[in-house]
């Protein structure tokens, strides 16, 4: 039972727990009794063994046992007495031993969540954006669905921007071939960032049997070391030019939308300003709730646990260095990432608080209603049957709990957003 709670932070508890001398007893006699039936000693039969010779032998490991079954249910019976919410496991501060015929005591500190009194999301006022789709958005949209449908044919012009040349590159560094940067046959698109810019301004106006020559300095800071502070020389030959070719704007093209379900341009371009209207709306909808979140983070200044922070900055620090790599940046160390990503984690769990305490106060709940509805969206965006979708979710997170908590998030942000005065 909880003898008594002391509050060592904002966010840590000390806790001293009494376990009665009656309850270790019976724990005693019930291991015991088991070994009784259980234990083999040279000269005695099962079962007749005196509990004087069993405590000579098995005193240590019974100790154990006992220390091993109360002490997790009692820390528990004070955590729920004591009305708190651990975020970290006990640290127990003191080696925990069992006398005879006496109570236990055993004291633990724990972090907490801590307890945000006085919630204030009222009166959020948020300045108005436009959402409106402009017809040079629609083009521009029917344009990138064009060049997907572009097709290529031989020529012996000189090319231009978005003509395609058939390229065999050698490559040097200070005089030295260097085969791994070297490249043979391949389809260069002129003006794309498939390959340094300084390919495409060299072959541009060139066409089929030409020949140049590029050369392309890379920084110090360059990640691959072997171009590190390097001039690369790249000895290009044009064996093959290709025209790029747009298919025509009419209702043939519109039908060759596969995902799109139309027969006709005029569709077509109806269906793409929805489509964007409905990306904008998202977006939106993103920079109100993320505008809400900035305000209750002004409103509410509170301290949060350090496992907490440590647990964020850890995942953002991950997260980071994935995006490093994807991008071929240079990484930095894990050290000088946390101390760039602190504030940005105590922040993320700060918030992820106060939307917590807004949910309880508001008794706001995901249902298995909402849960089924989230996934037959995910399902369906990604062409995938909802099993095999709950086989990835357990694969990568274990449980549904991480989309729960998306969901919880999104139904407190709806609610405060509801409740927010947004300016024409």
């Amino acid at each position: 039972m909880l003898q008594e709670i002391e509050e060592l932070t904002p966010t840590t508890r000390k806790l001293t727990i009494n376990v009665p001398a009656d309850v270790i007893q019976s724990e005693s006699n019930t291991i015991y009794n088991q070994l009784q039936v259980t234990a083999k000693i040279p000269g005695f039969r099962a079962g007749k063994v005196p509990q004087s010779i069993l405590e000579k032998k098995f005193s240590k490991n019974v100790e154990t046992e006992i220390i091993e079954k109360i002490v997790p249910r009692f820390y528990m019976e004070a955590v729920k007495e004591a009305n708190i919410e651990p975020v970290n496991y006990p640290n127990v501060e003191d080696k925990i031993f069992i006398k005879p015929g006496e109570p236990l005591s055993f004291t633990v500190t724990v972090e907490i969540k801590p307890e945000i009194k006085e919630i204030n999301y009222e009166g959020i006022v948020l300045k108005g954006k436009t959402s409106e789709v402009e017809d040079s958005e629609v083009d521009k949209a029917i344009e990138s669905l064009r060049e997907g449908k572009a097709l290529y044919s031989a020529t012996e012009d000189a090319l231009e921007e978005s003509d395609m040349a058939i390229i065999n590159s050698d490559a040097f560094i200070d005089g030295e071939p260097k085969n791994e940067f070297s490249h043979k046959d391949y389809p260069l698109v002129i003006g794309s960032k498939e390959m340094p810019e300084e390919f495409s301004t060299a072959l541009k106006g060139k066409k089929k049997g030409d020949e140049v020559e590029v050369k392309i300095k890379f920084d110090e800071d360059m990640p691959n070391d072997a171009l590190k502070g390097k001039t690369l020389l790249c000895k290009v030959k044009i064996t093959d030019g290709k025209k790029k070719n747009l298919p025509p704007l009419d209702n043939e093209f519109a039908e060759s939308i596969e995902d799109a379900g139309c027969k006709t341009i005029g569709e077509l371009k109806k269906k793409m300003h929805d489509s964007l209207k409905d990306r904008k709306d998202s977006q939106t909808n993103l920079e109100y709730k993320q505008e809400i979140i900035n305000e209750l983070l002004k409103r509410h200044d509170f301290d949060v646990p350090d496992s907490m922070v440590k647990g964020e900055i850890d995942s953002l620090v991950d997260q980071t260095k994935e995006d490093a790599m994807r991008r071929n940046e240079t990484l930095k160390s894990d050290e000088e990432l946390a101390k760039e990503l602190k504030t940005t984690a105590k922040d993320n769990i700060r918030s992820v608080l106060i939307l917590e305490t807004v949910g309880k106060k508001d008794n706001i709940e995901v249902t298995d209603d909402d849960v089924k509805k989230a996934m037959e969206e995910i399902a369906s965006r990604n062409n995938l049957k909802i099993e095999e979708l709950m086989k990835l979710y357990g694969a990568r997170e274990g449980s549904l709990d991480a989309m729960k908590s998306r969901l919880f998030a999104d139904k407190v942000m709806d609610f405060i957003l509801e409740k927010s005065t947004i300016e024409s």
